[in-house]
């Protein structure tokens, strides 16, 4: 009896020392990598064919608009659309949100996008909403669905 009650004593004492996991990686850390570059493409138009692919540069401000578990997003960048009449260059602006804790979160983005040349030329309005797994490495995967980036699939680093 004497032993199972120091064994039970030393167990009990000995779980206050563990301190595994105290501190969770986080991709909305106090300072995370706050640029990135993302190339997207998207796999086919919804209604009719439209190949949309870019490469954007993402700036992320946390806790400065929508508090402090949440981070905004400003994302600029310029790509091109093929589709049945021949292709369309673009240059897309957006603004937006990225929300969750982990690497996994949810991002909504709104913004313009101004094609140059070819048969849309004319300035648009652009909205995307999305998964996006950013890991503390760097690497990030994004998928979703928005315009121009019909359903898109992306690929980025961070630094």
């Amino acid at each position: 009896m004497k032993k199972i009650l120091i064994v039970t004593v030393l167990l009990i004492i000995s779980t206050f020392q563990v301190n595994a996991q105290l501190e969770k990686l986080d991709s909305l850390k106090t300072h995370p990598d706050i640029n990135s570059i993302n190339l997207s493409i998207g796999p086919g138009g919804i209604f009719a064919f439209f190949l949309p692919a870019h490469i954007s540069y993402e700036r992320l401000f946390q806790g400065d608009v929508f508090g402090s578990r949440n981070s905004s997003i400003l994302d600029l960048g310029v790509g091109g659309a093929l589709h049945w009449e021949g292709a369309s260059p673009f240059i897309i602006s957006r603004f937006g949100i990225l929300t969750g804790t982990g690497p996994r979160h949810f991002e909504a983005k709104a913004g313009v996008c101004y094609f140059w040349d070819g048969d849309f030329m004319d300035i648009y309005p652009s909205a995307s909403i999305g998964y996006r797994k950013q890991k503390p490495d760097g690497f990030i995967f994004r998928t979703g669905i928005g315009f121009p980036d019909a359903l898109y699939v992306s690929w980025g680093f961070s630094f």
